[in-house]
């Protein structure tokens, strides 16, 4: 079989590139074109074009007769296939781009119209490795009748670089495997109207990175889109988190205001010069399922009714490993039923956590919740007395309140208040460094809060453990076999 092929193709090349110039030809009476040189693209050249223009000299005929030329091109040597035939002109443009990072062969064949024959030397090159697209910056815009609504896996490496910071105002897909490349104090906007879905795999990763592989070298990706499609699987963001994306201060590599959907699945953003994730506003419709978020200052900075939509993942190896929370008695008030469960790091409150209107915050076993100093938590009635606080852990996996300053008073109280449902429950949980603030207690119980507190360590608290306002004693109260270690107050306190 190889003897075979070999000697089809030798007698084929043979066929396809043998000259007249002598008396056994077909045409003795005719002389056959001179000699004639490849100019363009020259032998030995690298890095050639995808879609260049051959040249060659003309070739002249000693009888007068006209000249056309045949081009072959190809991966063989020689090369054995005429890409182009009949042609009157010395020059060549394929029809189609050849393959990135290819060596051909190519030559060209002189013919006199009268079976005289000659062909020049044979000639090799290969093009250039293909090239990232420069992505323009009105590439998204909806009002671009050439907008771009996908970028596909083009090459090896970076495929697209964005040097503006551009607006996604069309739904944008990215298939798996795309590496995108921002050039320094550049980002990404997906405005009202756009959604982003970047749907990668394990395999195939989609990567937002940077030029410069320094941290805060781009500025990230902002979303103002409430679009259910804005979806982030298997994506690596790095050396964002620049700021200045929008006019609030708002500082992330993957930051989300008001209302935004979005969800994140196996996403990694590492070497953040601030948060991997900002989302501090509220309204969110936000999941983040299994992510992993390290090398940035903190790892996710967010309104506290996000916190339980994070499940799984990887929050270590940042400068503050903890997961920052905001809250208020306004829109950012916890008012639905929300878990948190055990992660890697704390959750942190950065301002007191209010519970009101009937919602029940339940804190699963191993949970860590450590509050900056004079903050605290606030259960409290709003439209329902429902609202309950139910931290039940076990003796080999307590739930910890604590301080991020560990001593006496650091942070304020668990302020329980007009609320008479029955899953007000503290049990097996370590309550430590609480009292500060003027509390009179680490756990606060205002009008007669229906609440049972049992199992639970009191230690290093600068008030009294539990403390009854507006009354000397809460009837609602069941409380059993708690530890106090350090408490300056006592035990019970009251008005």
């Amino acid at each position: 079989m190889k003897t075979l092929k070999s000697t089809l193709l030798a007698l084929l090349v043979v066929s396809v590139f043998s000259c007249s110039k002598d008396d056994d030809s077909p045409n003795p009476d005719n002389h056959a074109p001179e000699s004639f040189n490849l100019i363009t693209v020259p032998d030995g050249t690298t890095d050639v074009d995808l879609n260049p223009t051959f040249s060659w000299e003309p070739a002249i005929d000693p009888d007068g007769d006209a000249v056309s030329y045949d081009v072959y091109l190809g991966t063989e040597n020689p090369p054995i296939t005429a890409v182009a035939s009949g042609l009157s002109d010395i020059t060549y443009t394929p029809q189609e781009n050849l393959n990135p990072g290819t060596t051909y062969y190519w030559a060209v064949m002189a013919k006199d119209g009268n079976q005289g024959e000659t062909l020049s030397n044979v000639a090799t090159f290969t093009t250039l490795e293909q090239q990232p697209i420069v992505l323009s910056c009105n590439a998204f815009k909806s009002n671009n009748d050439d907008a771009i609504l996908l970028l596909e896996n083009r090459i090896n490496g970076v495929d697209y670089i964005i040097d503006c910071i551009t607006s996604v105002e069309v739904d944008l897909k990215i298939e798996p495997g795309v590496e995108i490349e921002f050039t320094d104090a550049t980002g990404m906007k997906i405005r009202e109207e756009g959604s982003i879905s970047a749907i990668g795999s394990q395999s195939e990763p989609i990567i937002f990175t940077a030029a410069t592989k320094t941290k805060g070298a781009w500025k990230g990706i902002i979303s103002y889109s409430q679009s259910v499609k804005n979806r982030f699987d298997y994506v690596t963001m790095e050396y964002a988190g620049d700021g200045g994306l929008s006019g609030n201060g708002e500082l992330g590599s993957l930051i989300l205001r008001p209302g935004v959907y979005f969800r994140l699945n196996n996403v990694t953003i590492k070497n953040g010069l601030n948060n991997g994730i900002s989302s501090t506003w509220y309204n969110y419709d936000v999941e983040i399922n299994n992510c992993t978020i390290t090398g940035c200052d903190m790892p996710i900075y967010a309104d506290a009714n996000v916190a339980s939509h994070i499940s799984g993942g990887d929050f270590t190896g940042n400068n503050t490993d903890a997961i920052r929370l905001d809250s208020d008695a306004g829109p950012r008030k916890m008012s639905t039923s929300q878990t948190w469960t055990a992660l890697n790091v704390p959750y942190r409150m950065g301002s007191t956590l209010v519970i009101e209107d009937g919602a029940v915050f339940t804190i699963q076993p191993g949970v860590i919740v450590e509050f900056e100093d004079g903050k605290g938590i606030i259960i409290d009635k709003g439209g329902d007395d429902g609202s309950a606080i139910s931290a039940e852990g076990t003796p080999e996996n307590p739930i910890v309140f604590t301080g991020v300053t560990k001593s006496p008073g650091a942070w304020e109280t668990i302020s329980v208040r007009r609320t008479s449902s029955v899953q007000n429950k503290i049990d097996n949980v370590l309550i430590e460094y609480a009292g500060g603030a003027g509390a009179g207690g680490a756990i606060e119980m205002w009008v007669d809060p229906v609440l049972t507190v049992t199992n639970t360590t009191f230690k290093d608290i600068d008030a009294c453990a539990l403390y009854n306002r507006y009354g000397p004693t809460n009837p609602n109260l069941t409380e059993n076999n708690n530890t106090l270690v350090n408490v300056n107050g006592g035990y019970m306190c009251n008005d």
